[in-house]
């Protein structure tokens, strides 16, 4: 069975989390600079538009789990 893996990565504009599920790469996570909030970004290159935001980042990722 697959499981989903998160993979913190720092880059040269920011740091961000890798969500991948076995070999593919679903989305990024990253962290609003206002509210300090977590963000989920759907799809490997999205990073302007964010399914779901929210202040614990365990909460975020089970609901990417059970979405």
């Amino acid at each position: 069975m697959n499981q989903y893996k998160y993979e913190e990565k720092s880059l040269l504009g920011g740091w961000r989390i890798e969500v991948r599920k076995g070999i593919k790469h679903l989305g990024n996570i990253g962290k609003n600079p206002s509210s300090g909030a977590f963000q989920y970004y759907e799809g490997p290159n999205n990073t302007l538009n964010y399914s779901f935001e929210n202040p614990d980042l365990d909460a975020l990722k089970k609901r990417i789990e059970n979405k």
